[in-house]
């Protein structure tokens, strides 16, 4: 396991550094999210004609989902938009993401907790054990290290003001990287 330079910290000395270092916490953990793979459109090969106002290329009409799904494989991250074979009308994403390795995506969230301020260090150390502790009542509080991070992910992997859809983008970044702090508390503090 891994340890901080300063594992002693007061509750007092948590709250005073908490405007110094706020900025810098939230800034750390966006660029570490930024740093994951963007998905590509696949776009459809044949003329739509009757496209929904808001989509583009990327909607496909009626397809099912196995459709979908060779569609996007063999893709490191790509979506495509179609519509509901059920529900008529209704529209779904369909996304394909596959990150390379899962050894050094844990490095890379290391590396950048040890940038962290001692003091927001310990807070998240502090945090995710506590997350994780929750997880072990997922039976009962039916959170587990997905839901968690779809709770926290945003609140603390606020980036800088961005534009509605860019932000939608990057939630899931910030679900998978809070879910990974979660699941491998242990390892990564």
């Amino acid at each position: 396991a891994f340890s901080a330079s300063s594992p002693h910290l007061s509750l007092a000395a948590l709250v005073r550094n908490r405007d110094v270092y706020c900025a810098t916490v939230w800034f750390l953990l966006y660029q570490l999210q930024q740093e994951a793979p963007r998905p590509k459109r696949v776009t459809c090969p044949q003329e739509m004609e009757s496209r929904p106002k808001y989509y583009g290329r990327e909607f496909h009409g009626v397809i099912s989902r196995g459709h979908a799904d060779e569609l996007l494989a063999g893709t490191e991250a790509a979506y495509l938009i179609r519509e509901s074979q059920r529900q008529p009308g209704t529209h779904t994403l369909a996304l394909r993401y596959q990150i390379p390795n899962a050894e050094s995506r844990l490095e890379a969230i290391h590396e950048a907790l040890l940038q962290l301020p001692p003091a927001h260090y310990e807070t998240l150390r502090y945090l995710m054990a506590h997350l994780k502790r929750v997880t072990t009542f997922e039976r009962d509080n039916l959170m587990n290290a997905e839901n968690l991070g779809i709770v926290f992910g945003p609140t603390l992997m606020q980036p800088p003001e961005q534009s509605a859809l860019t932000t939608l983008n990057d939630m899931r970044q910030q679900k998978l990287v809070v879910q990974l702090m979660v699941e491998h508390e242990d390892v990564l503090f």
